[in-house]
């Protein structure tokens, strides 16, 4: 479970970055609380998946 959840994060912080590159006006309005909300997103999403074994 830990090597996924570190698994999980690097997969939000290349979210985050994507995000960055390809969403500029989120950034511009919400800056560093984008990211933050991506990572919660896409924790809650592993999560999610993960609970269904």
């Amino acid at each position: 479970m830990g090597l996924a959840a570190v698994t999980a994060v690097a997969g939000g912080a290349i979210l985050t970055m994507v995000a960055d590159t390809m969403i500029p006006e989120a950034f511009d309005e919400a800056h560093l609380a984008i990211g933050l909300i991506l990572l919660v997103g896409f924790l809650g999403a592993f999560s999610l998946s993960v609970s269904d074994r």
